[in-house]
């Protein structure tokens, strides 16, 4: 359910600069609870089915998606840049040459739900110096050899860039972009790897949460991308899944919002036992999931450094720990 006052219910109007200084609405509703909207017909990006009214999708500049769904769609809003076509099976949305956020909104003819596509043109991988450097940000180098027991281990073939000005763009409808950024030290801009399967696992998530009876408005993302360089500081695998922007380190932090997990399982305690039960909802969804959505599962306790949390990641197979 989606709680929001009069004024809040507007539509909340992100200016960017998109080609000719194209102003289109970039974020879902500001509102004071979690989004639980949800599409009567789902729309199909590239085959990849979205209930969800808002979602982001990346590719190089000059790509080109295939939106379709039930009913057929139609064009509400679009910057000038972006390309459309009409076919029978849907819309052809040609992004521009350059690197940037080009977003549509297009509407479902038969249910006349509105979905917002926020599609962003990446930085090409091939524009990171032979240091690792973009511009002044430090993204490290990929390994260079393909692990072969795991998927998507080829180095991503770009980044999306954060500024201040983008920050707050919604990914989905209750997580936005800088949720995901790596925790290295900097300023602007940052540069992310995110895919939108994950946003897609995440949401149901959410609404699992919540419909357990723990009202929260988003997940809090303890780790999401990590780039190789800050990767291989903190000791990890060079093989994380967080490196190709398809691993999230989460908990529930609602009631209250205090930057640790919330007693889910109702002990009076927080620790492990909470990340177990948060881990448990999500073995029982998954067994219902896409299998886009596949991937591992661990849970982790409390230390010095943070609380209980939960890891999930949209491998493409099982894994657990």
């Amino acid at each position: 359910m989606t709680f929001c006052s009069a004024s809040s219910a507007k539509n909340t109007t992100v200016s960017l600069l998109l080609g000719a200084c194209c102003t289109l609405l970039l974020a879902a509703p500001s509102c004071l609870a979690w989004d639980s909207r949800l599409l009567q017909h789902p729309v199909l990006v590239d085959g990849l089915g979205i209930a969800q009214p808002v979602m982001a999708v990346f590719r190089l500049p000059g790509g080109r998606l295939h939106l379709q769904s039930v009913g057929g769609l139609t064009l509400v809003e679009h910057g000038p840049e972006l390309s459309i076509s009409k076919t029978e099976q849907g819309l052809i949305l040609q992004l521009p040459d350059r690197s940037g956020w080009y977003p549509v909104i297009v509407r479902n003819n038969r249910s006349l739900q509105e979905f917002r596509l926020n599609a962003y043109a990446m930085v090409p991988i091939t524009e990171l110096d032979k240091r690792g450097y973009l511009g002044g940000f430090r993204v490290g180098v990929y390994p260079p050899v393909r692990n072969p027991e795991l998927t998507l281990d080829d180095p991503p073939e770009g980044f999306i860039e954060l500024t201040e000005a983008t920050r707050d763009i919604r990914v989905s409808p209750n997580f936005t972009l800088a949720q995901f950024a790596c925790k290295q030290a900097g300023g602007y801009p940052k540069y992310i790897v995110l895919r939108p399967e994950l946003m897609l696992k995440l949401e149901r998530l959410l609404r699992a949460v919540n419909e357990a009876g723990h009202v929260a408005d988003t997940l809090h993302v303890m780790s999401g991308y990590r780039t190789p360089f800050y990767n291989r500081a903190i000791g990890n695998s060079p093989y994380s899944r967080h490196l190709w922007g398809g691993a999230a380190d989460i908990f529930v932090d609602a009631q209250p919002e205090d930057g640790v997990m919330d007693d889910l399982n109702g002990d009076g305690a927080l620790n492990k036992h909470d990340a177990l039960w948060l881990a448990e909802l999500i073995e029982n969804l998954s067994s219902a999931g896409n299998s886009s959505q596949h991937g591992g599962l661990g849970s982790y306790g409390s230390n010095a450094a943070h609380g209980p949390f939960v890891h999930v990641d949209v491998r493409g197979y099982r894994a657990r720990w």
